[in-house]
């Protein structure tokens, strides 16, 4: 859908907001976003408010990114490098 796609900046100024670092992955950003949202909620800090909506803000936007442009690799289908040395990958552990 045009027009949803956030900007890297809006992504950088959303991770901001959540006080995470530019490589949060998506499970860093929803326990940040609980623990803010449980912090500020109006319910429970009446003077939170305008907070709770910036960082509820950040977190839709930085769930839209994660659900659009982040794909999971899948293991089995990674392809090898055309070097492919295993005696290499066994000394260095996890395969890239």
């Amino acid at each position: 859908m045009p027009g949803l796609e956030p900007s890297e900046r809006e992504r950088v100024e959303a991770l901001k907001t959540l006080g995470l670092p530019r490589r949060a992955r998506a499970d860093e950003v929803r326990v940040a976003y609980v623990e803010l949202a449980r912090k500020l909620h109006p319910d429970v800090n009446p003077d939170g408010a305008e907070r709770f909506r910036q960082v509820a803000a950040a977190y839709e936007l930085l769930r839209r990114y994660h659900r659009h442009y982040v794909k999971p690799i899948d293991p089995a289908k990674r392809e090898k490098p055309a070097a492919f040395d295993e005696r290499w990958w066994t000394a260095f552990g996890e395969r890239v």
